[in-house]
């Protein structure tokens, strides 16, 4: 019992730090998204820290298995860097009591991570398609700034305005430049504000005291307009369906689920757990190494082996929704590679010879 309390602290302190380091790397790699979502005008600043949020929960999924199973790689390492595994060996500690004190910490985190991918993560996934689909409906003033040129939403011009109040609600001095009509026209204007458009839902610029120039440098030249009031249209009415996909179905409405994407999406669900337990029996053995070699011998290896079969897991899940395996193997088979392969490093470290004497002395008494 000491020997367990022991080996789950050790491995509980590298976890945590594991865990930070993981997530500062993923949500620097998140906020850069983001930002570029923002600039380009697709999600709105309010909303950035929301969906940073969504988006750290759908990346604990993948950060928690791994940090588990590098924590545990590393712990048992630095044992047997410092020599406590051999002393631990001549007590007669086995490597399957070993086994049995990873399990149980391995357990406790595979609940955890079965709560975040079974129930939080669907709804997350839900929760940001409604704040994605608010964005595209949303005016394109929240994503203006002043000084700044950006793409119109529907992607057939530019827009530039000097000014904009703290309300995002008036423009000053604004100029645009699209093509309407297969004909070029740049539009100046002193100010400008949205209008919504009560029967077709469609929102227009309304642009105040300006000139409008259509035509091209053609025989035709341009033609000029001024006018005190002018619509421009800067997005049609999107229908938002608010009907759930599949990554955003409950669990529950996911075993309801007759259709072939239901029976992969729910496969993916519990692959985290399944593989939170295999890669932390995976790294006991994965670990043993000599003094000589160092704490990190292993962790390569270790990496390699998670990257591949986070990737069988990726194929796995096309593979059943391009009908190329059926949903009753699923992903049963990336599973049972793993626990062969973990089955396999503990007969080469335990000796075949003496695991099959084991059963044979059994079978005689």
């Amino acid at each position: 019992m000491i020997i367990t309390r022991y080996l789950i602290k050790e491995i509980a302190q590298t976890l945590f730090g594991v865990c930070l380091v993981l997530m500062l790397i993923g949500l620097s790699g998140q906020l850069v998204g983001l930002f570029a979502e923002v600039t380009a005008g697709n999600l709105s600043t309010n909303t950035v820290m929301i969906v940073l949020g969504l988006k750290t929960l759908k990346m604990l999924l993948v950060i928690f298995p791994l940090s588990l199973y590098l924590s545990v790689l590393m712990t048992l390492s630095q044992l047997y860097k410092n020599n406590e595994m051999a002393a631990l060996s001549a007590c007669g500690i086995s490597q399957l009591y070993i086994l049995r004190a990873v399990i149980s910490i391995a357990l406790l985190f595979s609940i955890f991570v079965g709560m975040l991918s079974l129930q939080i993560v669907p709804w997350a996934n839900f929760l940001q398609q409604q704040i994605v689909d608010k964005s595209k409906n949303s005016s394109d003033f929240e994503g203006m700034t002043a000084g700044r040129f950006r793409e119109m939403s529907s992607g057939v011009g530019v827009m530039y305005i000097e000014n904009i109040n703290e309300e995002r609600t008036q423009l000053e001095k604004v100029f645009i430049q699209r093509k309407m009509n297969k004909k070029d026209t740049i539009i100046r204007s002193n100010s400008a504000h949205q209008m919504i458009d009560e029967l077709t839902g469609d929102r227009f610029m309304i642009l105040e005291n300006g000139v409008r120039f259509e035509g091209g440098l053609e025989k035709q030249g341009y033609t000029v307009i001024e006018f005190e009031k002018h619509g421009v249209r800067i997005r049609e009415k999107i229908n938002v369906n608010m009907q759930k996909e599949h990554k955003s179905m409950t669990t529950l409405d996911l075993l309801k689920g007759k259709h072939v994407t239901h029976k992969a999406e729910l496969h993916s669900r519990m692959a985290p757990i399944f593989l939170c337990l295999l890669l932390a029996a995976l790294a006991v053995p994965l670990s043993q190494t000599s003094p000589r070699q160092g704490r990190y011998a292993r962790l390569g290896l270790g990496l390699l082996i998670f990257m591949a079969f986070s990737n069988f897991v990726y194929v796995g899940k096309n593979w059943i929704n391009f009908g190329k395996v059926s949903p009753a193997i699923g992903l049963w088979w990336v599973h049972a590679l793993l626990l062969i392969l973990v089955i396999f490093l503990f007969l080469h470290q335990t000796g075949f010879k003496y695991f099959f004497n084991k059963i044979t002395k059994s079978d005689k008494t």
